[in-house]
C-alpha cells in the first residue's frame, strides 16, 4: 500500500510538471534601404524566385502590315510604243489624268502663239489686246492642270512619275498610321499579299508619300509599285503590304520588366548575390514583348523579368 501511495505520487509531480513551450523561430525578411531603391535578401536562397536576363543592345525591327489594293496599271500603249497608258480602277482618275496630258499639250501650244503674238505685236502687226488675250489662254491652261494634277496627289499620285512609271507595272495605295510615319520612306521594300494569290509573295517598292495626313483617320497614303511582268495582277485587286523595316542597335528589356510608380518607369537590376536596386529608366517605343531602353541601363545589367510586382511592393511599400 505505502508502495502504491508513493508511485501514484510520483505520476502527480510528473503531471504537474509545466509543459515546454515550443521555440518559435522568426522568418528572415528583406532590408530595405530609406528610399527603397535597394533591397538585401538575408540569403541566396530567397533572391532565386527573382530570375533575370542580361540587358544588351541588339538589332530591332519593326513589323507591321496595312491594307491596300491596286489603284493602276501602267501598260505600253499599243499605237505608240514609247508612250504609256496608265489603267486606274476609278473613272474619274483616268479622265483627270487624260486631261492632264491633254493641259501641257495646250500649255506647250498657248506658249508658242504667245511668242509668236509678242513676236508680232514688236512689228507692228499685232495689238496689246491680243497679247493680252494670248496671256489670258495660256494662264487658264495652267490653272486647269494644277486642279487636275491635286486631285491625283490626294488620291497617291504624282503625275510626273506616272508619265515615268516603268511598263508591266502595278500601283498599289495603303494608308498607314501616323503614328508608323517615322520608320516609313521612299524607296523601302516591302511584301504584298494578294487575296487573289494567297499562297504567293510579291515584293514592292514604296515609290511616294503622300504630303499630307487626313485629318478625320489621320492616315497617311503611300504609293507601291509591283512589277507585273505576266499581267496576272490587274488593277481593284486587294492586297496586304507588310512593312519590316531594321532601326539599327538599340537596348531592350522585356515588358514584364517595367513598373510604372507616379507617371515614372522603373526596372529592378540585381547587383549582387543578395542585393537587388531599383533603377529608374527612359523607355522608347515597344517592338512586340520587349521595350526600348533609351536611358537607365547599361550593357549586361541584370534585369528582374520574374516576380517584378513583388518587388515593386518591397521598394514602394505597396
Amino acid at each position: 500500500m505505502k508502495l502504491y501511495s508513493i508511485l501514484l505520487l510520483a505520476l502527480l509531480a510528473t503531471a504537474c510538471k509545466e509543459k515546454p513551450k515550443p521555440v518559435v523561430q522568426s522568418i528572415p525578411r528583406p532590408e530595405i534601404s530609406a528610399d527603397g531603391s535597394k533591397i538585401t535578401f538575408p540569403d541566396s536562397v530567397m533572391i532565386r524566385a527573382f530570375t533575370t536576363q542580361a540587358a544588351r543592345a541588339s538589332a530591332i525591327r519593326t513589323d507591321f502590315s496595312a491594307p491596300g489594293h491596286v489603284a493602276a496599271m501602267v501598260v505600253r500603249s499599243v499605237e505608240n510604243p514609247s508612250e504609256r497608258l496608265v489603267l486606274f480602277d476609278e473613272p474619274g482618275l483616268s479622265n483627270n489624268y487624260t486631261a492632264i496630258l491633254q493641259h501641257r499639250i495646250n500649255i506647250q501650244m498657248e506658249r508658242g502663239n504667245l511668242e509668236r503674238v509678242r513676236d508680232l505685236q514688236a512689228h507692228g502687226a499685232a495689238s496689246g489686246k491680243e497679247v493680252i488675250e494670248a496671256q489670258t489662254q495660256l494662264a487658264n491652261e495652267e490653272a486647269a492642270i494644277i486642279s487636275d494634277e491635286a486631285t491625283l496627289k490626294l488620291a497617291g499620285f504624282d503625275p510626273k512619275e506616272l508619265r515615268q512609271a516603268a511598263p508591266n507595272t502595278i500601283l498599289v495605295v495603303c494608308e498607314i498610321p501616323e503614328n508608323q510615319f517615322g520608320s516609313i520612306r521612299k524607296g523601302l521594300v516591302c511584301t504584298l499579299n494578294f487575296t487573289a494569290f494567297p499562297n504567293e509573295k510579291f515584293m514592292g517598292r514604296i515609290d511616294n508619300v503622300n504630303d499630307y495626313v487626313d485629318n478625320t483617320t489621320r492616315q497617311i497614303k503611300l504609293r507601291i509599285s509591283v512589277a507585273n511582268p505576266d499581267g496576272r495582277l490587274k488593277a481593284g485587286m486587294f492586297a496586304t503590304v507588310q512593312f519590316g523595316i531594321a532601326e539599327g542597335n538599340a537596348m531592350t528589356v522585356s515588358r514584364d520588366a517595367i513598373v510604372t510608380v507616379q507617371g515614372s518607369d522603373y526596372v529592378f537590376v540585381q547587383t549582387g548575390h543578395k542585393t537587388i536596386e531599383r533603377r529608374a529608366v527612359q523607355l522608347g517605343q515597344q517592338r512586340d514583348d520587349r521595350v526600348v531602353v533609351q536611358g537607365g541601363l547599361t550593357d549586361n545589367d541584370q534585369v528582374v523579368v520574374e516576380n517584378v510586382m513583388q518587388l515593386k511592393g518591397l521598394s514602394f511599400g505597396y
